[in-house]
């Protein structure tokens, strides 16, 4: 029962919510996320070490930096996927970044990305 209750602590931050929403499109680095985000990349970092120990993350190091996507299909009953669910897509920030993503992905496609 406290890892659930720890795990959900874990998620209960506006801007781990945001990673998470993020990381359902894209598998990201954490300076994808910073400029994203508009975050300092340590902050960024510590927020995604967080949720890649509570289980909601996982590291993809195949790529030149480590870039994180979410852990779907874990033994926690979809735990990420329902919280994914829940976030409000409507939500100015949810828009916003989705949004910053897209200019991500194009700067990723020219070569130009972090």
């Amino acid at each position: 029962m406290m890892t659930l209750v720890n795990r959900l602590r874990t998620a209960a931050h506006l801007d781990r919510l945001r990673i998470l929403g993020l990381c359902a499109h894209a598998s990201l680095t954490v300076c994808e996320l910073a400029k994203v985000l508009g975050l300092r990349r340590e902050l960024v970092g510590r927020h995604v070490r967080l949720l890649a120990k509570a289980d909601f993350l996982c590291c993809n190091e195949q790529r030149r930096w480590s870039s994180y996507h979410l852990k779907a299909g874990g033994r926690d009953g979809g735990l990420v996927q329902l919280l994914i669910d829940l976030l409000p897509h409507d939500d100015g920030y949810h828009k916003r970044d989705l949004q910053r993503l897209e200019e991500i992905r194009d700067a990723r496609s020219k070569g130009t990305a972090c």
